[in-house]
């Protein structure tokens, strides 16, 4: 199967399910992300303190928050490879303001 995307994906899924807003509006898209995070950290809270958790119930609470994560930020203009570039300058300006060296 191709490359999926994520945002069109989402849209045909919610339409009809949900408010036509849910998937533009920044204000859901946050508080699901926030959601979605929550259900994760609970996940991983559970593993910590020594209960049995499915790992693919991890990895679909991860790939829910970057559904989430994705959709957020199309509504700021920076999905897809936008954003990849977004968090590469901010990785550089930590970097830089860190003093990090790194390896060559």
């Amino acid at each position: 199967m191709g490359k999926i995307d994520i945002l069109e994906m989402h849209a045909r899924m919610v339409k009809g399910l949900f408010a036509p807003f849910s998937h533009t509006d920044e204000r859901y898209l946050a508080l699901a992300l926030c959601g979605e995070a929550g259900e994760l950290a609970n996940f991983i809270k559970k593993r910590w303190r020594g209960d049995k958790v499915d790992v693919d119930e991890i990895r679909d609470e991860i790939a829910d928050v970057r559904v989430y994560l994705e959709l957020l930020a199309a509504c700021f203009g920076i999905e897809g490879d936008k954003l990849d570039e977004r968090v590469q300058n901010k990785l550089q300006r930590v970097v830089e303001r860190r003093k990090i060296k790194l390896a060559e």
